[in-house]
C-alpha cells in the first residue's frame, strides 16, 4: 500500500493536524514559528542499506542521532557538535550537524582586529550595547535583578565580580591549570575546518601562545578548547562567589529535580586564543545561559552578539532565507556586516575577567575572542517559563532538523510536578486543619492524606548558601502551570488501546507509591512514596527510561515505536526499549525500519502518570488553592481524547501503523 493511500485513509479519520510535518497542532501553538526543513544531509541521500536499518518514506529529515559508546550518556554539551542521546537502544551511525556545511562551504574567516563596542554600534543601526548591572547590585537584591532581566528577555552583564572578596586568584590562572591538568589529554576544535584533535593541555597552551591573536592570511589552523570539564575546585569556588539563585542545581533549577540516572550536566568550560570562536546558536531547550571569565593572558576578552528572547523566530528566518543556513544546527558563523543588515536588533558586549554574562533564553549569540587566551565557566539553568518555552517552540524544530534534546523536556516536567506536589503533601501533613475548612478528601470516611518521605525529595543544592526558597503560594502556582502543560503530554502520550502495549517498567518499578493505614490516626488513608526516590538502584535506572528516537534525536518519554529485528544488535534484544526506535511524530510521517514492522509500546503504564497526574491537583484542593483556570479535577484516560482540538499524535500513529499492517497482511494473501 502507498503511503499517499494511508494518508487519505488517516485524513478520513480525522488525523489532519498530525499529518502535517511539523508534528504539533496548529491549534495549540497558533503562533508557533517552525522554520522550513533544511537540505537533508549527504549520508542521508545514501542507499538504505547503508543506513543501519531506518527507512523513510516520506518526508524524511535526517541528523544527528548518536554518539559513540564510550561517551557518558548523562554528559550534555551546550554547544557540542555531536550530541549526546539518552538512548539504551544500538546506537546508530547517522550524519552530523557539521557535516552538511562542511560540504558546502568553510567557515568564513573572521577576525575582531580592531573591534570595540562602541565603534561597532556607532557602525550599525541595529546594534545596542549590553545593558550592564554592578556586581554590588547582584550581592545586595539577587531576586530584583534576575526578576527584571528575565522579563525582559534581553542579554545582561554583571560586572566587577573580581573585586569581590571570595574571587580566587590562586586557582584562576594559567599555572595552577597547568600545574592540575596540562597533562590531560583534551580534545580542541580547529576553527577553520570544524575538525577536533587529540592533544594534551599544556601543548594547546603552548601552540596557542605562540600563535599570532589575529587571523592571517593563508592560516590553516587555529585552536578553540570547547566543553572542557569544569575544576572541581572551580565549582566548589562558583558557590561561594554567586548568589545561590543563579547557580546550576538551584531551587529554580528545574534540572535539579531530575533523578541522578537522568541527570544532565552543562557546567562547561572555553579556553581560546584571539579569533577563535563559537558559532550562531542558542542554549538548549530555551534554557538560561550563564557565561564568567575567570581569567585571561595579554588583556584576552570575548565579544558577545546576542539577539533579545522574542527575536528567536524572526532570526531563524534570517539565518534560512538569507543566509542559506539551518540555525538550531549550529554550524553558520556570521559576519559583523551579516549581523549589521540583519531585521533584528542585535547586543553587543565585550565580556573581560569578572564579567558574569546573562543569555535569555531562545536568545541567538556568537562569542569571538580576542587578544591572549581567556578562559570562561559556562551553564544553563532551566525556569518554568524556559520549560514552557521549550515544550511549545524549541522542541518542534527540533524534531524537524534532527538536533537531540539532551536537556529531557518532559522528563524535567514530570520530576518537577512531581517534586513540588511532594513539597506541598509536607505542609498539608505537617498542619493540623479542621477537614470542613482545609479541603482534604473525604471517601467512604477516611481522610486521604500524602505521605512524606525524608530520603526521597531534596533538591541537588551546589551553593553553600541555600537558595531562598518558594513560598507555598509561589509553589502552588508553579504546580497549577505545570499540571497544565503535563496535560499537553498526556495528550500526546494517549492511545485508547493503552492497556494492551507493552511497557518498558511495571507499575512497582516507576512510581513505587504505596497504599498504607496509618496506626496512629483512626480511619486515615495514607499515601507513601518511595523511600530511595532519589537514590536509585539498577532497577530503578531502568525505570527512569533513557530513551532517545533513533532517526530525529528527540527525547522519549513516554510513548514510541520498536522493532528489534532492524536494530544494530537484534541478538542482544531482549525487552522493550532494547531494538530500534522512532518516536511517533516521526513515526505518523513516515520515518519508519527498514522492514517497517515496528510495534507500539511505552515506557510505563500510562495509568501511572495519570494517577501522579491527579495526585498533584488533589494537593492543590487541599492547599485551597484559589487560581482561576483549569487542572484541578481528576482525569481518567479516555479524558484526553475529548479535550481540546488537537489530535492525540501517538493515537494518530497507532492508527498508521495499524493501516499499514492491515495493508500488509492483504497483500500476502
Amino acid at each position: 500500500m502507498s503511503h499517499e493511500r494511508i494518508r487519505q485513509e488517516l485524513l478520513s479519520a480525522g488525523y489532519m493536524d498530525y499529518l502535517r510535518p511539523q508534528g504539533t497542532s496548529a491549534a495549540r501553538l497558533p503562533t508557533q514559528t517552525v522554520p522550513p526543513r533544511p537540505r537533508t544531509p549527504e549520508l542521508f541521500r545514501q542507499p538504505s542499506e547503508q543506513r543501519s536499518g531506518l527507512h523513510s518514506g516520506v518526508n524524511a529529515v535526517a541528523g544527528a542521532s548518536s554518539r559513540p559508546q564510550d561517551v557518558p550518556l548523562n554528559t550534555v554539551s551546550k554547544e557540542r557538535l555531536e550530541p549526546v542521546l539518552p538512548t539504551s537502544s544500538p546506537l546508530l551511525t547517522g550524519p552530523t550537524p557539521s557535516d552538511e556545511p562542511r560540504s558546502t562551504h568553510s567557515p568564513p574567516r573572521i577576525t575582531c582586529k580592531g573591534w570595540s563596542v562602541s565603534g561597532l554600534c556607532g557602525k550599525y543601526a541595529n546594534f545596542r550595547e549590553v545593558r550592564r548591572v554592578k556586581a554590588s547590585a547582584l550581592s545586595e537584591d539577587p531576586s530584583r535583578v534576575l526578576d527584571d532581566y528575565e522579563r525582559k528577555g534581553e542579554p545582561l552583564i554583571v560586572e566587577g565580580l573580581h573585586h569581590n572578596s571570595t574571587w580566587r586568584e590562586a586557582i584562576l590562572n594559567m599555572g595552577w591549570l597547568l600545574k592540575n591538568a596540562g597533562d590531560k589529554e583534551i580534545h580542541v576544535r580547529n576553527v577553520h575546518n570544524w575538525k577536533d584533535y587529540l592533544t594534551t593541555c599544556a601543548e594547546f597552551v603552548r601552540v596557542s601562545r605562540e600563535q599570532d591573536v589575529h587571523y592571517s592570511t593563508g592560516e590553516t589552523q587555529r585552536l578553540y578548547w570547547k566543553d572542557a570539564d569544569c575544576p572541581t575546585e572551580w565549582k566548589e569556588w562558583l558557590a561561594e562567589l554567586l548568589p545561590a539563585e543563579l547557580l546550576p542545581g538551584c531551587s529554580s533549577d528545574l534540572l535539579s529535580h531530575l533523578y541522578p540516572s537522568e541527570a544532565v550536566e552543562s557546567l562547561v568550560c572555553y579556553l581560546g586564543i584571539g579569533d577563535t570562536y563559537t558559532a550562531a546558536h542558542k542554549d538548549l531547550c530555551s534554557s538560561s545561559g550563564h557565561s564568567l571569565m575567570c581569567f585571561s593572558e595579554d588583556g584576552g576578552s570575548s565579544f558577545w552578539f546576542m539577539t533579545e528572547t522574542n527575536a528567536a523566530p524572526q532570526a531563524a528566518e534570517w539565518f534560512q532565507k538569507e543566509l542559506g543556513q539551518e540555525l538550531d544546527w549550529e554550524t553558520r558563523v556570521t559576519t559583523v556586516e551579516q549581523l549589521g543588515k540583519a531585521p533584528f536588533n542585535v547586543y553587543i558586549a565585550e565580556q573581560k575577567v569578572g564579567d558574569l554574562v546573562l543569555v535569555p533564553p531562545r536568545s541567538v549569540h556568537q562569542v569571538v575572542n580576542q587578544g591572549g587566551l581567556a578562559m570562561k565557566t559556562s551553564w544553563s539553568r532551566m525556569t518554568l517559563q524556559g520549560l514552557r518555552s521549550a515544550l511549545h517552540h524549541e522542541l518542534p524544530v527540533y524534531r524537524r532538523v534532527c538536533r537531540p534534546e539532551q536537556y529531557r523536556v518532559k522528563t524535567v516536567l514530570y520530576r518537577t510536578m512531581l517534586h513540588h506536589t511532594q513539597r506541598l503533601q509536607s505542609v498539608v501533613t505537617s498542619k493540623p486543619q479542621n477537614k470542613q475548612e482545609n479541603g482534604q478528601h473525604i471517601k467512604d470516611g477516611l481522610m486521604l492524606e500524602y505521605g512524606f518521605s525524608s530520603e526521597s525529595g531534596s533538591d541537588r543544592e551546589t551553593s553553600t548558601t541555600p537558595s531562598p526558597q518558594p513560598t507555598n503560594e509561589d509553589r502552588a502556582k508553579s504546580l497549577h502551570d505545570l499540571i497544565q502543560l503535563f496535560d499537553e503530554v498526556l495528550q500526546e502520550e494517549y492511545v485508547s488501546s493503552h492497556k494492551e502495549l507493552k511497557h518498558v517498567t511495571g507499575p512497582s518499578d516507576s512510581s513505587g507509591w504505596s497504599v498504607a493505614t496509618e496506626a496512629s490516626t483512626s480511619g486515615k488513608l495514607v499515601l507513601v512514596p518511595p523511600r530511595d526516590a532519589r537514590d536509585r538502584t539498577e532497577k530503578h535506572r531502568v525505570s527512569a527510561c533513557n530513551f532517545a528516537c533513533d532517526f530525529c534525536g528527540a527525547d522519549i518519554f513516554q510513548s514510541f515505536f520498536e522493532c528489534r529485528e532492524c536494530s544494530a544488535a537484534p541478538e542482544e534484544c531482549t525487552r522493550p526499549g532494547d531494538g530500534l526506535l522512532i518516536c511517533p511524530a516521526c513515526y505518523v510521517e513516515g520515518r519508519s525500519c527498514a522492514c517497517d514492522r515496528m510495534e507500539p509500546v511505552q515506557c510505563r503504564p500510562l495509568q501511572i502518570l495519570i494517577d501522579d497526574r491527579n495526585r498533584a491537583a488533589a494537593v492543590l484542593r487541599q492547599v485551597g488553592h484559589n487560581l482561576s483556570g483549569d487542572g484541578l479535577e481528576d482525569i481518567r484516560p479516555s479524558d484526553l481524547k475529548k479535550w481540546r482540538n488537537d489530535v492525540c499524535v501517538f493515537e494518530a500513529a497507532c492508527e498508521y501503523q495499524k493501516l499499514k499492517q492491515f495493508y500488509t497482511n492483504k497483500a500476502t494473501l
